[in-house]
């Protein structure tokens, strides 16, 4: 395995409308693994993932894809991603096979290589009698899972995904992360954005907890129960509650105890 990381983010700030959203943020994502970023609302989130995608500018720091930076050249790595985002807004005047097809002109595929595509996500996502549908008569759920399929369609390298699961199916969500696992097993990485902590806990090799901007931990469930000082047996959503609870405590009452200090400075 590759272990060069597939996207790293080093000491990055950004403040807007008088807020400072992300201070001084460190994170790393290894190629072929699925990585959970973690936070209560407001902690930097979305925001981050944003800045990586080239929808926000960094006030300061340094992303890096593949081990070049962004801002050197904020196009070319584009090709290397997929996003979704929170809310996904689609072209409803489009059918899904349309919209798909667009996607995959626009992402640079073979020609002899779109219909395939587009056949395939249709009918992974069980989209395929609704096709020739346009997208404004779509459910919440179906518009996810076809906004799922553009993000994917072209085969990145990184998936970022910001809430993928809201508003869809039991099975949907199943096939979802088979998918995400099977992406993994091929190499890839998923940066992925959710509050279904249990999900997380199930689907991530990693994770990091992030409050106010900062990273407050980041690593596989056992670390996080050793600095969470919690037993085996803890739930990430048991050591998720202690650890922001505990990163709220260092912001209301500074100076901080010493441990948690330090957890800010990995």
């Amino acid at each position: 395995m590759d272990a060069r990381p597939i996207l790293k983010i080093s000491n990055l700030w950004k403040s807007y409308d008088g807020h400072q959203a992300v201070r001084g943020l460190d994170l790393e994502i290894k190629r072929g693994e699925i990585f959970g970023l973690l936070g209560p609302n407001g902690a930097g989130k979305t925001t981050t993932l944003k800045i990586v995608v080239g929808l926000l500018k960094m006030d300061k720091g340094i992303v890096e894809i593949d081990e070049k930076d962004i801002s050197e050249d904020p196009y070319e790595y584009k090709r290397k991603i997929g996003y979704l985002p929170e809310n996904p807004t689609l072209p409803e005047y489009l059918t899904a096979e349309e919209f798909l097809g667009y996607v995959a002109k626009i992402r640079d595929l073979p020609s002899n290589e779109i219909g395939k595509k587009v056949d395939y996500y249709l009918d992974f996502f069980d989209l395929e009698k609704r096709r020739r549908d346009i997208i404004v008569s779509f459910s919440k759920g179906m518009k996810q899972k076809l906004a799922l399929s553009a993000s994917l369609i072209h085969e990145p390298s990184l998936l970022i995904l910001d809430e993928p699961l809201i508003g869809i199916d039991p099975t949907g969500q199943h096939n979802i992360k088979n998918k995400l696992r099977e992406m993994v097993k091929e190499g890839r990485s998923i940066l992925v954005s959710t509050h279904m902590l249990d999900t997380a806990e199930r689907l991530c090799d990693r994770v990091s907890i992030i409050h106010n901007g900062r990273n407050v931990v980041a690593g596989d469930l056992e670390k996080l129960r050793r600095v969470a000082e919690m037993g085996e047996d803890s739930t990430l959503e048991q050591i998720f509650l202690k650890l922001t609870q505990e990163a709220e405590k260092y912001v209301e009452e500074r100076p901080a105890k010493r441990r948690l200090f330090g957890l800010f400075r990995r």
